[in-house]
């Protein structure tokens, strides 16, 4: 059994009782979202109409940020006064008819892209409460949604409860609707709905669901396995073949590594430490040219990568504690520091995608983006990219000129000398869009591309180099102006801003980005007192973390100057 499949069910077993519990609204969480909804979570007060009440409500109100279509709006309404399945049925069909008019783009209701991904959950989320009142196509597309979803979930190396209940719903869901489809719908539809908990439904499906997990498990397992290794060599002769070559190869890489010690080079790789993942980014130079009297010598300058196998950073040992210290920097960010460390769990080196960060400005995406760098150990680098010009920085400068470098992420194999740094480019919503020096967007899509990164031609070094290990986060106020190629290569997540619940820990760390800024030791700037929360609070309701800053920095100099006379 693989050390990945013994990892996620030791993580079963350490939260098991949330995988055997009801999963109830909470006071932090009074309204469950759709996706958990759709995983078997229950709704509010385990009943449809109580449920389409307190998502509904606020949507009715007039001081909802969102317009909406004037045809929802009346269906809104509608399912507010009779909350029967006709409403629900009318209000989901027009939505439906605005998405299809958005899909076009060419007629329809203008509305903003927070709203149109709004309609679209509040869409799903008809589809749960027409299956939980009784209709069989509906259930249909429940068990579809629970797929799609599931689908999106990393299955590898955890196993949260939300990916778990959306396989077990999704199989409830469909033999519900194969129930259903023995009666006639209209007469379901038309009878007494009677509101039954999630959990229980699910449970009563628990057969079925073991039947599958256990056919499904049981040959995947076999298919899964290795083929069987070849039949061990009996011939002696062939036996100490095997061990001469493995001599001269032990003392090949020995004399290799003497060579390189007197500052000779070798087309073939050398080996990394014994143990630790590596992978060569530079193979051959040998085709590069000789830089002439006056040139310089970029072969020289990435000696340090040239034919040498460079470590790739391991996940840490404790991602818990990882994800602790990444919480306390940066406490509004935990659905993003969940996605990026979940998948470490099942991996040996750390990989993720290309990554987008979106937010309002302030909120702290950059300051994320470096703090899982330098937790992970990454030795991320910031790239400015607002107002880029040219694809200078990104893509470097070819040999010819006085001020001729590498690309952005060769420079960073060559200054960090690990395979996979973390590189962070700033505000790529704000590139120049112009063409005639190149375009920093365009050099980025050519090295976030999959094929094109692991054989990236180096303009100035002149060779291919393998840049498919490097980590990418990129961050963004809007995707308005981020190209579609660029955003197609990319995970999107949502920076939300924080809020006042998140003072004290954000407004901890920044006091100790303060001190390590002013050169000064705890004991010379200690932690605020209660006077100074209490005006920290008074005068930051959530936001921009860069006015928080300001506010952190006005109570220290308040402390220096001390009372008023």
């Amino acid at each position: 059994m693989s050390k990945v499949f013994e990892n996620a069910k030791a993580s079963v077993r350490q939260h098991r009782a949330l995988f055997e519990k009801a999963r109830w609204p909470s006071d932090e969480h009074p309204i469950p979202s759709t996706l958990e909804v759709l995983s078997g979570a229950e709704m509010v007060g385990g009943d449809v109409y109580a449920d389409a009440k307190a998502v509904l409500g606020p949507l009715a109100d007039e001081d909802f940020p969102h317009k909406l279509p004037p045809k929802i709006a009346l269906g809104i309404q509608g399912v507010l006064a009779t909350p029967t399945t006709g409403a629900i049925r009318w209000l989901q069909d027009e939505i439906s008819a605005a998405m299809s008019m958005w899909d076009g783009a060419k007629s329809g209701p203008k509305v903003l892209s927070e709203t149109a991904r709004l309609l679209e959950d509040l869409h799903d989320r008809c589809t749960v409460w027409l299956a939980a009142i009784g209709s069989a196509d509906a259930n249909r597309r429940a068990a579809m949604l629970c797929v799609e979803h599931f689908g999106h979930r990393p299955i590898s190396g955890y196993v949260d409860v939300v990916t778990w209940g959306l396989a077990r719903s999704a199989i409830d869901y469909l033999a519900t609707a194969a129930a259903l489809d023995r009666f006639d719908e209209d007469d379901v539809d038309t009878g007494v709905y009677l509101p039954e908990s999630r959990h229980v439904q699910i449970e009563a499906s628990s057969p079925l669901i073991r039947g599958f997990a256990h056919v499904l498990g049981l040959v995947q397992d076999v298919l899964d396995e290795p083929p069987a290794p070849p039949e061990p060599l009996v011939d002696d002769l062939s036996v100490l073949g095997l061990l001469i070559q493995e001599d001269r190869a032990e003392v090949a890489r020995n004399a290799e590594a003497k060579a390189r010690e007197d500052g000779k080079t070798y087309s073939d790789p050398v080996d990394a430490l014994p143990g630790v993942p590596s992978v060569v980014v530079v193979k051959d130079v040998s085709h590069v040219k000789r830089a002439g009297k006056g040139e310089n010598d970029a072969v020289k300058e990435a000696a340090a990568i040239v034919g040498v196998a460079l470590p790739l950073v391991t996940p840490p040992a404790d991602l818990t504690a990882t994800r602790a210290e990444l919480l306390a920097d940066c406490p509004h960010g935990h659905a993003i520091i969940d996605r990026l460390l979940r998948p470490l769990a099942g991996q040996d080196v750390v990989r993720n995608p290309p990554l987008l960060l979106v937010g309002e400005p302030g909120c702290g995406k950059t300051r994320l983006a470096r703090r899982y760098g330098e937790t992970l150990g990454l030795n991320p680098a910031l790239y400015s990219m607002g107002g880029a010009m040219d694809a200078m920085t990104v893509a470097g400068l070819a040999r010819g000129w006085s001020s001729g470098g590498f690309s952005a992420p060769v420079r960073e194999l060559i200054r960090t000398k690990v395979a996979n740094p973390l590189v962070v480019m700033d505000e790529v919503d704000k590139m120049a869009t112009s063409r005639q020096n190149g375009n920093a967007a365009d050099a980025l899509i050519n090295q976030l591309g999959v094929e094109t990164a692991a054989r990236y031609k180096d303009i100035y070094l002149q060779a291919d180099v393998d840049i498919s290990h490097v980590q990418w986060i990129l961050t963004a106020n809007t995707l308005d102006t981020v190209p579609r190629p660029l955003l197609d290569r990319c995970l999107i997540l949502r920076m939300p801003d924080p809020s006042p619940e998140h003072l004290r820990p954000l407004a901890t760390s920044i006091l100790a980005d303060v001190r390590a800024d002013w050169g000064l030791d705890e004991r010379w700037v200690p932690a605020f007192d209660g006077v100074e929360w209490e005006a920290l609070a008074e005068h930051w309701c959530g936001g921009s973390l860069r006015a928080l800053r300001r506010l952190v920095e006005a109570v220290l100099d308040a402390r220096e100057a001390g009372p008023r006379q």
